[in-house]
């Protein structure tokens, strides 16, 4: 064993960053409370993907399955639903959206295929040779061909959402005059809508682009007046559900890692927000639609499959049933699309996009309930932002701002139930719960006793204090963050004796990055900051951004991160830096690539001025991230555009245009600055990427790591193992990560923070396991073949 003394400057290796590696495990079928009667494969039935799901019961009380595909409309007879048929199938032109509804004997879909609203006359049922199929396109000199969903109320009217007309509000037909020929009776264009529920004379509406909910008064339906909106959690607002009195409503936002969102709506111009939950917390599972069956919320959860949770108290929802259909666990569009909760039997049909049409038994019970509130135990003020979780649960509920809690758990009896806080002890109680009944319970938590420690920052070499020198304190439940004062030191109160991640920096200095272990007998630590030109964002050392007036999204900003689902931006900073900060453009945690990306103008990045007058032969190094859907066909005009400038002279240093091979990775870059210009005393570099046409496409681009040094950081040795083929997942990590690899031969090594090596093995296998269970939290670094992964334990 040996040890590298590491800092950040020393890095020489640079690794191919796979984006938004799917974590998939072998698939074992999540069950709770829910048994599954039979499975459809679309795949092998039409090689079509499914999408939303509505049902039917004809005048003999038989039950039928109306199932959207992406080649057509099917029909599934469920009279047996241990062995469902297909009974009719309506083929339509290609598309991942079709949404179904009925009205009466009839059947309404919707598709984004631009073929109109097809209509089904279903009334000849159970004889299904009669099932007969129509058209609509909206009416006369005012059309339409495509839409996205549609919802029909109990009165019969049809709100067709995401129309291509207008802004693709809502258009209003009346389809119970004459089912087969709809009549246009209203419209609501202020907002694109996406999905809706209509209760009475109210519409309900998700506005998914907006990030908001509406409700507006549809009593006269010529004439729609809006009541209130609310932002939803995530800000991208799917669908709503309400309660039959209207006073309650439940929201989903199709976002990696969203909630399930309640609401009071009883008065519109001021709606609030109850209560929100997760089907896997921290997993960035997304949700998509939900349904309201009494006091049970019915939810089609993508890679999670179906949940069902107890929402009979809408400001303390909890999960009481789960169905997973789809194998694997993934933060893309995978797995469940649609769930269809109402028919008389009480089955559930579910549509996996995949692995296709599951029919559903749930048992519904409520759930049990525990409420309360929390205080300090030196002064009884109450405590907010105290989480509560139960023993082997993953759901974790923070109490408010007046100490109060509400949480619940599916099965009652005796649990047990943590209470943390940062800067308490934590605290365990039992309580013994019962089915359907709310338990109170009041605690108390005891402070825990702070240590002063003593920050001083000096310069390497002179022993001179840093006045203004940024610190950072990464612990595993809390981070301090701090400036160095007048004469270099920083005094901070911590609460926890560990191992901490210690990051330093200042602009004109090396950011040096450590783990180093704190406790009471610590006192005082000294952090020397070596003389250079160095950024990676931990920190906030003055660079700037801005954009052309046109520019509508895709901004520079400094961030850890956000991946898109089809790996167009990065899902972590470059390699072998400190902290996990990087310039990206746009970081909405949306997965949709389409979302944030650079649109309609240019996006300009400008660093703080450096002085590079006293170098010999500086380089500028760096790591660039660069996507371009289209690539190299027109009218691809997207760029990459590095230029350095004295302040007299401004040159093209870097450009990356369109270029398959550049995509999907950090590039790093070593540029010779005499090979453009002379060392000055006020450089400065300028990256600016261009979306300049406005045809659609998607552009995203990152910047990080930037150093100057004597010479170049790269070699021949470093840019081939960008290349290597090898995988290393799930990270972050809880314990085991698996590494997969072609090469079977070589010695797999495991660095700590600072560099050094702290466990080897000789890997003998394609896939191999690396236990880091016994190692504390935080962040290493895996190393095999010349290629090395940043891994998280938490």
């Amino acid at each position: 064993m040996y040890i590298v003394k590491w800092t950040a400057m020393m890095t020489r290796n640079w690794i191919l960053t796979i984006l938004l590696t799917t974590w998939c495990c072998q698939f074992v079928s999540s069950q709770q409370a829910v048994d599954s009667l039979s499975n459809l494969n679309y795949m092998v039935l039409h090689d079509a993907k499914l999408n939303d799901v509505w049902g039917y019961v004809d005048e003999f009380g038989n039950e039928y399955v109306l199932v959207g595909t992406s080649k057509g409309t099917s029909v599934v007879s469920i009279a047996n639903p241990t062995n469902p048929q297909e009974i009719h199938w309506e083929p339509g032109d290609e598309s991942i959206w079709r949404d179904v509804c009925t009205w009466g004997n009839y059947a309404y879909v919707t598709t984004e295929a631009e073929s109109g609203l097809l209509i089904l006359d279903l009334s000849s049922l159970p004889n299904s040779s009669g099932i007969t199929s129509s058209y609509y396109n909206g009416s006369l000199g005012n059309g339409w061909a495509s839409a996205h969903t549609l919802f029909i109320d109990s009165s019969g009217y049809a709100y067709i959402f995401g129309a291509n007309r207008g802004n693709g509000g809502v258009i209003i037909l009346d389809v119970h005059t004459d089912p087969l020929h709809p009549i246009e009776v209203g419209v609501f264009d202020e907002w694109y809508v996406h999905d809706g529920y209509v209760l009475n004379d109210t519409m309900y509406l998700a506005h998914i682009g907006d990030g908001f909910v509406s409700v507006v008064d549809v009593t006269d339906k010529s004439n729609p007046v809006l009541l209130g909106t609310k932002q939803t959690n995530n800000n991208f607002s799917h669908n709503i559900w309400t309660t039959p009195d209207g006073n309650f409503g439940f929201t989903t936002d199709e976002v990696s890692g969203a909630y399930i969102g309640s609401y009071d709506l009883s008065d519109p111009s001021n709606i609030t927000q109850l209560d929100k939950i997760q089907s896997s917390p921290g997993k960035g599972v997304i949700p998509h639609n939900t349904h309201l069956l009494g006091d049970f919320l019915v939810t089609s959860y993508y890679s999670d499959g179906i949940t069902i949770h107890d929402v009979s108290r809408p400001h303390n929802m909890v999960q009481v049933g789960a169905y997973d259909t789809y194998p694997g666990q993934t933060i893309n569009f995978d797995g469940c699309w649609g769930v269809y909760p109402f028919f008389p039997s009480g089955i559930i049909a579910a549509t996996d996009i995949t692995e296709g049409l599951f029919l559903l038994a749930p048992t519904y019970t409520h759930a049990a309930f525990l409420e309360g509130v929390v205080t300090d135990a030196s002064n009884g003020n109450p405590l907010a932002g105290v989480a509560v979780q139960f023993n082997n649960d993953d759901q974790v509920e923070l109490t408010k701002s007046a100490g109060n809690f509400e949480t619940g758990i599916a099965e009652a009896g005796l649990k047990q139930v943590t209470f943390s806080k940062v800067a308490y002890f934590p605290q365990t109680v039992g309580v013994n719960l019962l089915t359907n009944q709310v338990t109170n319970l009041s605690v108390e938590l005891v402070p825990i006793p702070p240590f002063p420690l003593q920050i001083v920052v000096k310069e390497m070499g002179t022993d001179n204090p840093i006045v203004g020198a940024s610190v950072r304190l990464e612990a595993n439940l809390i981070t301090h963050e701090a400036i160095t004062n007048g004469v270099g030191e920083i005094d901070l109160n911590l609460f926890y004796s560990e191992n901490y991640v210690v990051i330093a920096g200042k602009w004109g200095f090396i950011t040096t990055c450590s783990n180093i272990d704190i406790d009471p007998t610590t006192q005082t630590m000294t952090i020397y900051l070596e003389e250079g030109i160095y950024d990676d964002f931990t920190f906030d050392f003055g660079w700037t951004a801005s954009a052309e007036q046109s520019v509508s999204s895709g901004l520079w900003e400094r961030a850890k991160p956000n991946p898109s689902s089809t790996l167009s931006a990065p899902d972590s900073d470059a390699p072998f830096d400190c902290g996990e900060n990087a310039f990206v453009t746009g970081n909405n945690p949306n997965l949709n690539p389409d979302e944030d990306d650079v649109d309609k103008g240019r996006v300009t990045l400008y660093s703080p001025i450096f002085d590079l007058s006293t170098y010999q032969d500086p380089h500028i190094n760096y790591a660039r991230w660069f996507f371009n859907y289209h690539g190299p066909l027109p009218p691809a005009d997207d760029t990459l555009e590095i230029k350095l400038t004295n302040g007299l002279q401004t040159v093209t240093i870097d450009a990356q245009f369109s270029d398959d091979a550049a995509f999907f990775k950090w590039i790093p870059k070593s540029v010779r600055v005499l090979d453009f210009m002379q060392p000055a005393a006020n450089m400065q570099l300028i990256i600016t990427v261009a979306d300049e046409d406005p045809a659609k496409n998607i552009t995203e681009a990152g910047f990080d790591h930037f150093s100057i040094t004597e010479s170049s950081i790269l070699n021949s040795a470093d840019v081939a193992s960008t290349a290597t083929e090898i995988r290393l997942f799930p990270n972050p990590t809880s314990g085991k990560i698996t590494l997969i690899s072609k090469e079977t031969q070589g010695i797999v090594r495991l660095f700590n923070y600072a560099g050094m090596i702290i466990a080897e093995q000789e890997k003998t296998e394609e896939t191999q396991e690396i236990d880091l269970s016994n190692f504390p939290n935080g962040i290493y670094f895996v190393e095999f073949t010349g290629t090395v992964f940043k891994v998280i334990k938490d």
